[in-house]
């Protein structure tokens, strides 16, 4: 049982492939981002449990305060939130109860928009699995029941390519640092999806076998790529194939059929985070649409 203070910190992500389709056994190719959540944990004398989750601004966007056996709320601000993270800590106290035997102050913080799509689930799983010293995967599967890609990826802070098969999960920590990069550009969508409701209605298809393998073959070509023109081409048969198995069109054909270059979802389609390649003026045009969140691949990409 943690009788100091711990400072914690998990990185975010983004999938460059795989998405949707690493639920189904495809290799994903994810990278992890300089920003991320950090976490404060800080016992105290009071028999509760005090949660408070800051935004990147430093505003309050949860304040939550529950008897530390956790069965009931003391206070929560806003009112009728707070019930995900209780549960959450629910399975927490499951898989390390004595963990609980004292009260605790602990504080969450972003350092993105937590709107980006960069991995707040993974990033809590990750912190809360430190702090509590136990399998994030068991906490995953018996919260958000994802893949697991963003969890290893905010737990290592590295690159890697990622499969989940029959009999578990697989990764292999990755180089990913390509000639073009500067050529590669991170763009906000501007509408954050629901990453449980969509992994959840996904786990339902059954995509054919000939994708799946394709995708985990466009894994691997892209860590081999030495142009920008082979890795847009990789891009846009992802977008292809991955829009046959979501019965959608890609995302360039809905927003951006104008733009000179190529463009790939990277999370839920219809939000989050987008990879556009393309010349020095890709930041002008998607700004001019109404998109101001734009990363170069520096600038969001941690390559420490």
């Amino acid at each position: 049982m943690h009788s100091q203070a711990l400072d914690l910190f998990s990185n975010g992500k983004v999938l460059i492939s795989g998405e949707f389709l690493i639920l189904k056994g495809a290799k994903g190719l994810s990278l992890p981002v300089k920003f991320g959540q950090h976490m404060k944990v800080v016992p105290v004398k009071n028999e509760r449990l005090e949660w408070i989750s800051l935004l990147n601004d430093g505003s309050e966007w949860l304040n939550l305060v529950l008897t530390k056996d956790l069965k009931r709320i003391i206070s929560v601000k806003p009112e009728n939130a707070g019930n995900e993270i209780r549960q959450i800590l629910k399975i927490v106290k499951q898989l390390n109860p004595v963990l609980f035997g004292r009260g605790y102050r602990i504080i969450t913080k972003f350092d993105f928009d937590k709107g980006w799509g960069l991995g707040t689930s993974a990033s809590l799983i990750s912190n809360l699995s430190k702090w509590a010293q136990i399998n994030p995967f068991v906490l995953l599967d018996k919260t958000f029941n994802g893949s697991g890609y963003d969890v290893v990826t905010s737990l290592s802070g590295k690159p890697l390519v990622f499969q989940r098969t029959g009999i578990g999960r697989t990764w292999q920590f990755v180089k990913f640092n390509p000639p073009f990069k500067n050529q590669m550009y991170f763009i906000y969508l501007n509408k954050k999806q629901p990453t449980v409701q969509v992994v959840k209605k996904f786990q339902k298809v059954q995509p054919p076998q000939s994708i799946v393998k394709r995708i985990t073959q466009i894994t691997e070509d892209m860590l081999e790529a030495k142009d920008a023109s082979h890795f847009s081409e990789l891009m846009e048969e992802h977008e292809v194939l991955t829009g046959k198995v979501l019965r959608k069109k890609p995302v360039k054909q809905r927003l951006f059929a104008d733009y000179d270059g190529a463009v790939k979802s990277l999370g839920a389609w219809g939000g989050d985070m987008i990879l556009a390649v393309g010349g020095k003026k890709t930041p002008d045009y998607f700004k001019e649409k109404g998109y101001q969140v734009v990363f170069g691949f520096d600038e969001l990409i941690n390559q420490k």
